[in-house]
C-alpha cells in the first residue's frame, strides 16, 4: 500500500456499533486487551512488518473516528509507520516486565489517533512478553484473536525468508449480515425486533466506594485456574449436564450475592455476551467489525445445592439458545435510532432508552495454541479480556489457554475498591473449589 497515493479513499463508514461503542466510552474505556508471554525472544524487525502489513489491509485500524454531529465516520489515515503501532521495551527483570505489560495494557488508544491497534513487546532475560490493545469500537474480541492470527502468519512467512501473502478480510462490517441465514420472511421478522433488551431486572450493583476520577486508575485482575482443576470443572459439568459456561455464571452469582449482601431469597439477573456469529452465512464475520448479544440469565435466589442452581440456569440458556433469534434483539431498535436522528440527538436518545447493566459475564472462549504460533513458537502464557469498566459497573472476563482458563476482573478504580474485587475474584474461585469438592462425589454416588 502506498501511503502518499491520493486516490486512495478518505473516509469509513461508522456502522451501528462502532458508534454504540463509542457512546460505552461512558461505562468503559472501549479496549480489547491481548497478553502473550514467549520464554524465547521474537524478532521484532519481522514482527513490526508483520503488524504493519496486517494493519494496512484493515482499513478501520488506520482510521480516526470523527464524531461529526451529524454522520460519523473513520477519517483513513496513510501516515503512519511501524512504530506507530508497536514499540520495543526493555526490562531488567521478569517480575519488571510483567508490571509493564499490565501498565501498558491498561492504556486508552484516543478515537483521534492514528491507528486504533497498540501493541509492545516487553524485552526481558529469558523471554518476551506480547501486548496488544485495540479499540472495541473496531471490532470485537472474536475479529481481534483473528488480527493476532494473521500477524502470526505474515511473521512465520518473514522468518522463513518469504515475501508476506496473506489474506485479510475486507468485507461487510455493518450488523446486517447478522441476517444472512434467514430466508426472508424469517430476515423481516428478525428486522422488526424492537425489544429493549438492557432493560433487566433484579440488577445489583457491586459496593464499590465512589469513583473518583482523580486517583481511580485501571487495573486488571487475573487468577488462572490450573490444568487439573479446570479438567475437573469440565469432567464435573459433563457429568451434572450443564455446560461449562453455566458452571461459571453459577459460580460468579453466588459469589455476588455474599459481596453485594443479597438476601437469599431476593433475584438477581447478570447479562451474558452472546457472538452472533452463529447468525452469519459461514460462521465468520466479512469484514472485521461487531457482532455482540445478550442473553440474561437470573438466578432465582442462592440455594445451597449447586445442582439446583445449575439446573435453573441451564433452563434459562437452553430456552434462550432454542430462539431462532437468540441475540438479536434490540439491534433494529439501536439502528432506528441512528437512522432517525443525527448523532448528536441520537446519543440522546439512546441514552434515555439504554441501561447499561450493572453486573456481566463475557466467556472469550479457547484460544487454540496453533493459532498463535509465531514461528512455530506458541506463548507459554497468553489470554485475552475486554474493556476496563468504569464504577459502578463490573464484568467477569473468561478465556482458555493450554488447558487452563483465565479469569479477569478489569475497573477503573482506586486502591480501596481493588481490595474489595480481589476478595470477590477469589471468592469466585473458591466457588469453584467447592463445586469440585461437592458436587463431584455427589453425581458419582
Amino acid at each position: 500500500m502506498s501511503n502518499n497515493d491520493v486516490k486512495q479513499p478518505r473516509k469509513l463508514k461508522a456502522e451501528m456499533w462502532d458508534r454504540m461503542q463509542f457512546l460505552f466510552r461512558n461505562y468503559y474505556d472501549r479496549m480489547i486487551h491481548f497478553y502473550l508471554k514467549f520464554d524465547k525472544p521474537l524478532d521484532f524487525s519481522a514482527l513490526s512488518k508483520a503488524y504493519k502489513y496486517v494493519v494496512d489491509r484493515i482499513t478501520v485500524l488506520h482510521s480516526s473516528f470523527i464524531n461529526s454531529p451529524v454522520t460519523p465516520y473513520w477519517k483513513i489515515n496513510y501516515d503512519y509507520s511501524e512504530s506507530d503501532i508497536i514499540v520495543l521495551k526493555q526490562a531488567e527483570d521478569e517480575k519488571q516486565a510483567h508490571d509493564m505489560a499490565f501498565d501498558f495494557l491498561t492504556q486508552e488508544i484516543p478515537v483521534k489517533a492514528k491507528v486504533q491497534i497498540q501493541a509492545a513487546v516487553i524485552r526481558y532475560e529469558g523471554g518476551d512478553i506480547l501486548v496488544q490493545v485495540l479499540n472495541h469500537m473496531c471490532m470485537d474480541g472474536q475479529d481481534t484473536k483473528e488480527v493476532l492470527m494473521l500477524v502470526a502468519k505474515a511473521y512465520e512467512q518473514l522468518m522463513a525468508g518469504k515475501e508476506i501473502d496473506v489474506e485479510v478480510k475486507d468485507g461487510d462490517r455493518s450488523h446486517y449480515q447478522c441476517y444472512t441465514l434467514y430466508n426472508e420472511e424469517e430476515r423481516k421478522q428478525a428486522l422488526g425486533l424492537y425489544k429493549n433488551v438492557s432493560q433487566v431486572k433484579h440488577q445489583i450493583k457491586f459496593p464499590y466506594t465512589k469513583r473518583n476520577h482523580k486517583v481511580d486508575k485501571s487495573r486488571i485482575l487475573r487468577r488462572v485456574i490450573g490444568k487439573e482443576k479446570f479438567a475437573a470443572l469440565k469432567d464435573m459439568s459433563k457429568k451434572a449436564g450443564v455446560t461449562l459456561n453455566d458452571v461459571l455464571l453459577t459460580a460468579y452469582m453466588r459469589s455476588l450475592y455474599r459481596a453485594c449482601n443479597i438476601d437469599k431469597d431476593s433475584n438477581i439477573s447478570v447479562p451474558c455476551m452472546v457472538d452472533l456469529r452463529r447468525h452469519i452465512k459461514g460462521g465468520k464475520s466479512f469484514g472485521f467489525s461487531n457482532h455482540i448479544g445478550f442473553m440474561i440469565c437470573t438466578a432465582h435466589g442462592y440455594k445451597d445445592d449447586y445442582l439446583k442452581m445449575f439446573e435453573d440456569i441451564k433452563k434459562q440458556s437452553d430456552e434462550a439458545k432454542d430462539d431462532p433469534f437468540f441475540g438479536l434483539y434490540s439491534l433494529p431498535l439501536l439502528n432506528l435510532a441512528y437512522k432517525l436522528f443525527p448523532q448528536c440527538l441520537a446519543e440522546i436518545a439512546i441514552g434515555i432508552g439504554y441501561n447499561n447493566p450493572y453486573t456481566g459475564m463475557s466467556n472469550l472462549g479457547l484460544l487454540k495454541e496453533q493459532d498463535f504460533a509465531f514461528n512455530s513458537q506458541t506463548p507459554s502464557d497468553l489470554f485475552l479480556t475486554g474493556a476496563v469498566k468504569s464504577i459502578p459497573y463490573l464484568q467477569l472476563a473468561v478465556s482458555t489457554y493450554k488447558g487452563e482458563m483465565t479469569l479477569t476482573i478489569a475497573v477503573k478504580c482506586k486502591d480501596e475498591d481493588e481490595k474489595r474485587l480481589t476478595a470477590f475474584i477469589d471468592d469466585i474461585v473458591a466457588e469453584l473449589d467447592n463445586m469440585i469438592e461437592k458436587v463431584t462425589p455427589a453425581l458419582e454416588n
